[in-house]
């Protein structure tokens, strides 16, 4: 798989964007929120909060809460000047101990098994070092007026990077100092400028390549093991044209060869996030934000990158996969050559190696000679995928080309949500007659009679064919933050009809429970997600028509929904018997009573 961002999903909302310091990692699949007044412990694969603990208004926490990995307690830093640890059994931390620095405390870090404690003068100290000593005043070596703005540790080379910046100065100065050790000279400072140009984002990779971003969309690169800090910036890397360059972003590591960018979208006020591949300085993929924030708000997991998404916090996971050629020029562009070779010949050695997969396919690969000529006919020039597939359905929708309509859908991978919504406004004005005989289309059922006091009869509102159609776009993935305003744009008559099929898939139980492969059907997860945001963005006009067909749509879709959550619950009040059985375990005493009792499911 190549690398990209995935869907976006949310985490949680219950708290304010201006009150939100940082997320650090925790055990896994666990993350710590840290507020102004609460730390949370939150399920980032059950999407719950775990448990919390909170501090007084008039004893704020000040920096994110980080977990100390000799102890697995949390740290925290107090009004900038205090520090609590207590263990994840502890109620009520204003009566844990708190120690009291000399020195305003900027923030803790974690590096490997260590937890660092950065004060706002510079110095760097090792926790439970900074502790013994916390009555003594650090020296430092930040000049007065200069604010810490970047700081982060390179593990690999216990080494130390601070940015700092005086309100008035257009110049940051970089600060390299070497971690634990004492006595030593305090660390120069190097001008971190460009001639005409504000640094806006900077990140400090692993293997010590400085990365900065500047005001002109230039990107540069520096050795920071083999360059002397007196050439910083370093060289020229690439050039952002993604986000606006002159607002403040946000450049996190995803891997050593790809790294995240997060700022403001081009065209409108939203927020932007990019993925570059550095060994290409190339633009992966970019995914959307509802809102920019200044400075953005971003934090690298295991699970993905977790970013404030309006007034919430969104996950979005990743893959990054070490690129090459064939990964670069054979799935990401539009290739000028439509064949590929089975072998490779080396230059020199005159052997003969297989060719990757990857590169034995380009975007024109899977493609019908006709839809190929219309790709062609685009002349483009090297686009990515999202880019192309956006022109070729306008094209196809102009002609009005529903076999190569459905073929788009089947082949490209990458398709943006507005071309999903003008894909279903087209379907969905088409009549039945217009699907026949352009493809083969498997058999489903077209009616369902659900069973109940008053059992109701269900129709499929389109014919097999169109069914067919709509289920390849019912099966494409989407964002539902970027698929929500888009819905706008789908008329009530599509919508409603659209609203009637779903209904009859998650009735009749069309709908899979898992999605396959090699099935067209969408999966209950996809065929809900769409229901919910065609409700989401019809309720109005939904709520207040007269129509009683209508009401008894909604009613109904209520008591499908309800039905499948009843009968979910029930399977998972059944998990811990079937577990044993399928383990082969005895039940323990206590349960052999009555504990558990095997009741008719009815499946609706």
């Amino acid at each position: 798989m190549a690398s990209s961002l995935h869907n976006t999903s949310f985490l949680c909302s219950d708290f304010h964007v201006r009150n939100l310091l940082g997320v650090s990692v925790d055990a896994d699949e666990h993350i710590l929120i840290t507020c102004k007044g609460v730390v949370k412990l939150y399920n980032v694969l059950d999407r719950r909060q775990v448990r919390s603990w909170s501090t007084k208004s008039w004893h704020p926490f000040t920096s994110a809460a980080v977990t100390v990995p000799a102890t697995n307690n949390l740290a925290v830093v107090i009004n900038g000047n205090s520090i609590s640890q207590w263990s994840r059994e502890e109620d009520d931390i204003d009566n844990v101990k708190r120690y009291n620095f000399e020195s305003p405390i900027h923030q803790l870090l974690v590096s490997g098994d260590k937890v660092y404690t950065v004060f706002t003068n510079g110095e760097i100290e090792e926790l439970q070092s900074a502790l013994s000593t916390r009555r003594e005043t650090k020296p430092g070596f930040l000049q007065e007026g200069e604010i810490i703005t970047y700081v982060q540790i390179i593990e690999s080379t216990s080494t130390a990077l601070i940015a700092a910046k005086r309100k008035e100065a257009s110049c940051t100065k970089l600060y390299e100092l070497q971690l634990n050790q004492s006595g030593g000279r305090s660390p120069r400072g190097y001008d971190l400028a460009v001639a005409d140009c504000t640094l806006t984002g900077l990140c400090a990779l692993s293997s010590s390549i400085l990365i900065t971003l500047w005001s002109s969309g230039d990107m540069y690169s520096f050795d920071l093991r083999n360059d002397s800090l007196e050439k910083l910036p370093g060289k020229k890397h690439a050039t952002e044209t993604s986000v606006i360059p002159s607002k403040s972003t946000k450049i996190l590591e995803l891997s050593p060869s790809h790294i995240a960018i997060i700022g403001m979208g081009k065209g409108d006020e939203g927020g932007l996030i990019v993925l570059r591949d550095l060994p290409f300085a190339m633009t992966v993929c970019c995914r959307k934000l509802k809102m920019y924030h200044d400075p953005p708000l971003a934090w690298v997991t295991p699970d993905g990158i977790v970013v404030a998404e309006g007034g919430s916090l969104a996950l979005i996971p990743y893959t990054v996969k070490e690129s090459n050629l064939a990964t670069v020029f054979g799935t990401k562009a539009s290739e000028d050559c439509e064949y590929t070779s089975e072998v490779c010949r080396s230059w020199n050695l005159g052997t003969e190696e297989a060719v990757p997969v990857e590169a034995q396919e380009t975007i024109y690969t899977n493609k019908s000679t006709e839809l190929t000529h219309i790709m062609r006919d685009l002349k483009k020039d090297t686009l990515t995928e999202s880019l192309l597939v956006t022109h070729l359905v306008d094209i196809l929708l102009e002609k009005k080309k529903t076999r190569l309509l459905n073929e788009t859908l089947d082949t490209f991978r990458d398709i943006p949500e507005a071309c999903l919504v003008n894909i279903a406004n087209y379907y969905l004005s088409c009549d039945n007659a217009d699907f026949e005989g352009l493809c083969k289309c498997p058999q489903m059922e077209t009616k369902c009679v659900i069973p109940g006091d008053e059992p109701e009869e269900v129709t499929c509102p389109f014919g097999l064919a169109k069914a067919h159609f709509i289920n390849g776009l019912l099966r494409k993935p989407f964002t539902d933050i970027l698929l929500s305003p888009e819905l706008y744009r789908l008329g009530f008559d599509n919508a409603l009809s659209l609203i009637q099929y779903l209904h009859f898939l998650l009735a009749a139980g069309e709908a899979l429970l898992v999605p396959e492969e090699s099935s067209r059907m969408p999966s209950v997860a996809q065929a809900s997600s769409w229901l919910s945001l065609l409700l989401d963005t019809k309720y109005q006009h939904l709520v207040m028509t007269s129509q009683v067909d209508i009401h008894r749509l909604l009613l109904s879709c209520f008591t499908q929904v309800n039905n499948l959550r009843v009968f979910l619950e029930g399977l998972m009040d059944m998990e811990p018997l079937v577990k044993r059985v399928v383990e082969a375990k005895v039940l323990p005493p206590q349960m052999n009573s009555s504990s558990y009792s095997l009741e008719r499911l009815t499946i609706t």
